[in-house]
């Protein structure tokens, strides 16, 4: 622009707004003032579409605080809204129960226990008393047939292969022993035996019980045990020792101390 110009030519101060024909898109027609007002920038709409059509200036931004721009403290969910925790899948009763006889079984172990126990030792009791008796009586029968109290221990050897087929009338370090030994043995198991048959039974040690005790000596004598075990027998105790044998176990155990 030419400087002569624009100094010769004086500038309004001010200049109102020039109105503009407008229309509205409801028909209505008005005019708009557009032009610089105040000290604006010339030219520069003021409006190009009605008031009521125009945008709303853009929100400006503004930089919060660090503390308001830090996230919240997580709020806790109320309980009605948290989902509920998950739970084990419980097992069914039946699998996870005890059968009913199981407790019962479970306290009568101990019982039985203990009852076995008292049942073995009052059976070593009866078969001392067993062993006792009936090897007193068959060292008396071997004296009286053979004038040797150890022919009898001897011939029990022979229930084990001691001794030869003929037991000795003599003392024998080895076969005399074993023959004590085998019959101690035996006794003692036999009177476990006795005592548990009166405890399954429910009967006491008598007479009938006593009987049944040496009938079942001689059986198991005769039909178990070798044939030369019977045979030493007689020979060294004769027929009337070796009843005689079987009576003293059938009084023994008759008499077995409770």
């Amino acid at each position: 622009m030419n400087p002569e110009r624009a100094a010769g030519t004086p500038e309004p101060e001010h200049q109102g707004p020039k109105p503009v024909p407008y229309t509205y898109h409801d028909g209505r027609e008005d005019y708009l003032h557009v032009g610089r007002q105040g000290g604006a920038e010339a030219d520069q709409p003021a409006a190009l579409v009605p008031p009521s059509e125009r945008m709303s200036p853009p929100v400006q931004t503004t930089a919060l605080p660090p503390e308001a721009s830090a996230l919240p403290p997580a709020t806790a969910v109320p309980a009605e809204a948290a989902p509920p925790p998950a739970r084990a899948s419980a097992l069914p009763p039946e699998a996870t129960a005890l059968p009913p006889e199981a407790p019962r079984a479970a306290a009568q172990r101990p019982q039985q226990g203990a009852r076995m126990s008292e049942i073995v030792t009052r059976g070593l009791r009866t078969g001392a008393a067993l062993t006792a008796a009936t090897m007193c009586t068959m060292m008396a029968a071997s004296s009286l047939k053979r004038g040797s109290p150890w022919a009898s221990m001897n011939a029990m050897a022979t229930a084990v292969g001691l001794g030869g087929r003929r037991a000795s009338d003599r003392f024998d370090p080895v076969v005399t022993p074993a023959g004590i030994a085998v019959l101690a043995g035996g006794l003692l198991a036999w009177g476990i035996g006795y005592e548990r048959a009166l405890d399954a039974t429910g009967k006491r040690s008598g007479p009938l019980t006593g009987a049944l005790s040496a009938l079942g000596g001689f059986l198991f004598d005769e039909l178990i045990l070798p044939d030369r075990l019977m045979k030493n027998f007689r020979d060294k105790m004769g027929v009337l020792g070796t009843l005689s044998k079987y009576v003293a176990l059938g009084v023994a155990s008759a008499a077995a101390p409770r």
